[in-house]
Parts: C-alpha cells; sequence; structure tokens
C-alpha cells in the first residue's frame, strides 16, 4: 500500500513539474502544447486515431494525444523514445516499443485539455500578427527541381502565404541569433522529393513557427524530406513518410508517422543551461 501511495505521489509531481512549463516559440506562446514538453502533439478532434506509427516510424520525445486520445503503434518496429500521456478515453495499441512511461489518468487529463487550448490559442495569436512589410508581396512559396530561396531578417519575421509547396528544392531562413520566424499558411503545405527546410546559423527550430490554418487539406511531408521548426495544424491531419526528418515538433488534429519517417523533440535553449 505504501509503495502505491508513493508511486502515485511520483507521478502527480511529475505532471506538476511537466505541467509547469510554458514555451514561447518564434514569439508566439505555446503555452502546455510547446516542443519542450512534446516531439508530437494532436488535438484529436473527431479523428480515430490521433497518432498512428507504423513501418520504422521513430518518434524521439514525449507524444501526447488529447481529445479522443488513440494512439496505434502499429508494428513491431515502430517506436517513441520517450513518454507516452493519452486521454482516458483512448486507447493504445502498441505493436511496437515506448521506451517510456505511459500515462493515462485524470491529471494527465488536465494536461492534455490544456495542451490543446493552448495550441489552439497560439495558432490565432500567431494568425493575427501583421505580416513583415519587406515580404508582403511574397504570398506563396512553390519550388520544383531544386529551386532554392533564402529569406532573411531580424526580430520577428512574419509572412502569410496561400501555399507552400516544395517538391525537391530548398527554402532557408536566415539572420542572427535574435531572428524568430511565424509562416501562416492558409491552404496547402507539402514537402516531398527531398525538400528540404534549412536553418541558418544561430537559428534553432525553436525560433520557427509553421501556423497550417483551417480545416484543408492534409499536410504532407515526404520522400526524405527534411523540416526544421514547429509545425502547428490544429484542425488538420498532417501525414510524415518515406524518410522524412522532423527536428522540432508537430502538432495536429492527428498525425500518421509511416516509413522511416523520424521526428526528434527540439531541444530548447533553457534545457543546454
Amino acid at each position: 500500500m505504501r509503495n502505491r501511495i508513493l508511486a502515485g505521489l511520483l507521478v502527480c509531481f511529475s505532471l506538476v513539474a511537466f505541467n509547469a512549463k510554458a514555451d514561447s516559440i518564434a514569439g508566439v506562446n505555446l503555452g502546455q502544447a510547446g516542443p519542450d514538453q512534446w516531439a508530437v502533439f494532436t488535438l484529436g478532434s473527431n479523428v480515430n486515431p490521433n497518432v498512428d506509427i507504423s513501418g520504422q516510424g521513430f518518434v524521439q520525445g514525449n507524444v501526447g494525444a488529447a481529445g479522443g486520445g488513440n494512439v496505434r503503434l502499429d508494428s513491431g518496429q515502430a517506436e517513441i523514445k520517450g513518454d507516452l500521456y493519452y486521454h482516458t478515453g483512448g486507447k493504445l495499441k502498441n505493436l511496437g516499443k515506448i521506451t517510456g512511461h505511459t500515462h493515462q489518468n485524470a491529471a494527465t487529463d488536465t494536461l492534455l485539455n490544456q495542451a490543446a487550448l493552448d495550441a489552439q490559442t497560439a495558432s490565432d495569436n500567431a494568425w493575427a500578427l501583421p505580416v513583415t512589410p519587406a515580404y508582403a508581396s511574397l504570398t506563396n512559396v512553390n519550388l520544383s527541381g531544386g529551386q532554392n530561396i533564402t529569406i532573411t531578417g531580424s526580430g520577428q519575421v512574419v509572412l502569410k502565404l496561400s501555399n507552400f509547396i516544395i517538391s525537391s528544392g530548398t527554402f532557408t531562413l536566415a539572420g542572427n541569433a535574435g531572428t524568430n520566424y511565424v509562416i501562416n499558411v492558409s491552404n496547402q503545405f507539402s514537402l516531398s522529393n527531398s525538400a528540404k527546410i534549412i536553418l541558418g546559423a544561430g537559428i534553432s527550430p525553436t525560433n520557427v513557427l509553421f501556423n497550417i490554418r483551417g480545416t484543408g487539406t492534409q499536410v504532407t511531408l515526404s520522400g526524405s524530406s527534411t523540416f526544421n521548426g514547429v509545425l502547428l495544424a490544429t484542425k488538420r491531419s498532417v501525414a510524415i513518410s518515406g524518410a522524412t526528418r522532423v527536428t522540432g515538433e508537430v502538432v495536429a488534429n492527428s498525425v500518421n508517422i509511416s516509413g522511416q519517417a523520424r521526428i526528434i523533440q527540439a531541444v530548447t535553449p533553457a534545457r543546454n543551461n
């Protein structure tokens, strides 16, 4: 009995410590939904499952499944190298490997519910930011055939795009250690054929927020693509496949990870101190 009580207290204390964190990404406060908390976080509204990992899909970091709370690891090589937090109404199908602990209780629900609210608030706040005048005329990114584009600036740089589509091209974000990017996208977001989002010296994934709005088409990252930053798509599904590598965080309504795709949780500056 005493051991059970101690174990329960340990869980409560760990959740309190977890819940005390709050992340400001590119000048936008993600609260409990930020990359210091999660590698993958799903809001799970009217979807089943929230998180689906198949093939050799791999997540390094914590995974949170709010809303419906259903999580599937569909193959023996699927792996979450971290803790899994999922809503008490959800189910876990685990044919793979979870190296950390699984959390499913009332305290976890409170944390997940707050993170879901914080994610949507962050998306709304990011969308309301004024576009940086130097980039007001840039309303679409559509690169293919090895095309490249470099965006540079200082302070907070905000873009508002209809589409962000890269097939076999490179999108580079440059600046200095104080540069943050908020890139709002209202329609299609797609990376394919070894597309790359590259960050210049002094810019980390926690300085970059891609905010995909609305309930439009599925967000796709495929074909050995590279994504650095925080991908926020609160009302969309995100599919990450092939040998794609994400360094940062993915926040979406649902996330599907397949093939040899990898998501690596961002390391914030606070963790380096």
